[in-house]
């Protein structure tokens, strides 16, 4: 059977749970000690990269769907002042929020049209226009986000860039990944059997396909159309990641959490082909490097730290009533259960004469070299041997 042997050989890897970065919002803290100094301007340095460009200030609009408030958007707009040091104050960001410019699906469109130079690209909501890109997005790959990150990135030039910059004037920014995906209900949910036929909102993609092969029905929609969804009766679940279920006020639906932690999300960030084309060369090293550090950033300094942080705030004020960890035998069968989307995806690939098995045993290898990092030394190689070629 084609790809079985791939997905059995992931079975080694465990699924993201809240121990692989730690335990408690404390040890969270302590593990990602590194990102949260580059964060505070207390790291020592950004990098190598010199600035030689003495010309006038060049601005960047970036653009963002999630309110300025959020702590997505907190994280965001100490990256940019970030940039604007490294590069001597030569590019200035304009941020824009809230929908301002844009709504969640439509940040590739306006880099397209030339209304913004940086913007969130989520592939699952134009999920018919890539391909092996979605791959990064299927079960049991990653143990954490800062791994799943670095690996999206390192097989970025390899695989991806060429499917995703057919449409002209983007360029791939930073490849992120999300925290891992778990589910939220108004009832609790123990058993496979429970799950069946519940409304479930997921993204596009193999997200969809992880939600139906549980037996639930996936809706696509943006989280931020979620809340009267499921205020309505329309929908029953969230399948989504820690971090941003506070931002979508899951937690005013919902009372429980059921850990699977099945799959990772991939959240590309776009930038424009004319903003990047136009930067001089050293400019264009600091923006590469920038972006390189800027996913870890995201990676570790918003959904590992905010994971952590949202789960302690939502259960401390008893918001969510009960975090339900599956008893190993019936966490053995939600896997099973999810196991041939992998199989059917690299069967897919194939038939259109796409490398799907290499690719996935290649993310499974730089997985295990990924994980074998602490999260402060895949922070600390961003800064100091960036991976160059990205945006080129």
């Amino acid at each position: 059977m084609v790809g079985a042997a791939v997905v059995a050989a992931g079975l080694a890897v465990s699924t993201a749970q809240a121990g692989e970065v730690g335990k408690t919002e404390a040890e969270v803290l302590k593990n990602l000690s590194l990102a949260q100094d580059w964060m505070s301007g207390k790291i020592k340095s950004y990098g190598s990269a010199k600035v030689t460009y003495t010309g006038p200030v060049i601005t960047m609009t970036s653009s963002h769907h999630v309110p300025k408030v959020s702590s997505l958007a907190k994280n965001s707009i100490i990256a940019f002042r970030v940039l604007e040091k490294m590069s001597n104050g030569k590019i200035k960001v304009n941020d824009t929020w809230s929908k301002t410019i844009h709504g969640a699906k439509d940040g590739r469109k306006a880099i397209r049209t030339g209304l913004t130079d940086y913007a969130p690209c989520f592939p699952a909501y134009n999920a018919k226009d890539y391909n092996l890109l979605h791959g990064l997005g299927l079960p049991f790959l990653f143990n954490n986000t800062h791994e799943a990150t670095a690996v999206s990135e390192a097989l970025y030039v390899k695989y991806l860039k060429k499917n995703f910059e057919r449409f002209k004037g983007v360029r791939l920014a930073r490849a992120s990944q999300t925290a891992a995906y778990h589910l939220y209900t108004k009832k609790p949910i123990r058993t496979l059997e429970q799950v069946k036929g519940l409304k479930v909102r997921a993204g596009g993609g193999p997200h969809a396909k992880i939600i139906a092969a549980l037996g639930a029905v996936p809706i696509s929609m943006p989280a931020a159309d979620a809340y009267t969804a499921v205020q309505r009766g329309t929908l029953d679940a969230y399948h989504i990641n820690d971090a941003v279920a506070p931002i979508f006020k899951v937690h005013e639906v919902t009372d429980y959490r059921t850990v699977n932690g099945f799959n990772f999300f991939p959240v590309f960030y776009c930038t424009s082909a004319s903003l990047y084309n136009k930067l001089p060369a050293d400019l264009k090293v600091v923006y590469n490097n920038w972006s390189r550090q800027h996913a870890q950033i995201e990676a570790q300094g918003f959904y590992e730290i905010n994971a952590a942080k949202a789960i302690k705030k939502m259960t401390g004020s008893g918001a969510i009533k009960e975090l339900i960890d599956l008893p190993p035998a019936e966490m053995a069968r939600w896997r099973a259960a999810v196991e041939p989307v992998t199989e059917k995806w690299i069967a897919d690939m194939e038939k259109k004469g796409l490398p799907g098995k290499q690719f996935i045993a290649d993310i499974r290898m730089l997985s295990k070299k990924y994980h074998a990092m602490s999260a402060n030394a895949i922070m600390q190689a961003a800064i100091d041997n960036p991976l160059q070629g990205i945006l080129d």
